[in-house]
């Protein structure tokens, strides 16, 4: 399995988590100053150890919402569909297509650290 198919299993797999986090507790979370809830029923998605969240981590689990992950994944999923597509088309200069080309091949060697703990990815992959 190449780095972009490997990739594309994961943001699957991101997908279908974030899809049913979003089933699960809606889409959109906040932090109501205690609690991360969701906008939907006012139902918990998490507290702390003492039935409260500190504001710094109560607002981190509420901004990587699932509505915030799935537009990621979009991102990533177009950063991959550019670097398959190559440098874009009516490029005369070699020298700048060779510079895209391998500035997006970098670009999704990066994308890829994110999940370097995963089963599958090889070091080899690392920019």
């Amino acid at each position: 399995m190449d780095l972009v198919q490997w990739l594309n299993v994961q943001l699957d797999i991101d997908t279908a988590r974030a899809t049913a986090a979003a089933e699960e507790d809606g889409p959109n979370w906040h932090y109501d100053g205690r609690a991360v809830i969701t906008h939907r029923e006012r139902d918990l998605v998490a507290v702390g150890s003492q039935d409260f969240i500190d504001r710094e981590r109560g607002e981190h689990i509420a901004e990587h919402d699932p509505a915030r992950v799935l537009r990621e994944i979009d991102a990533k999923r177009q950063m991959l569909a550019a670097w398959s597509r190559g440098a874009p088309t009516g490029v005369i200069d070699v020298k700048y297509a060779r510079g895209y080309a391998n500035a997006l091949s970098e670009a999704v060697r990066v994308i890829a650290l994110s999940y370097v703990g995963r089963p599958g990815y090889r070091e080899e992959w690392r920019p």
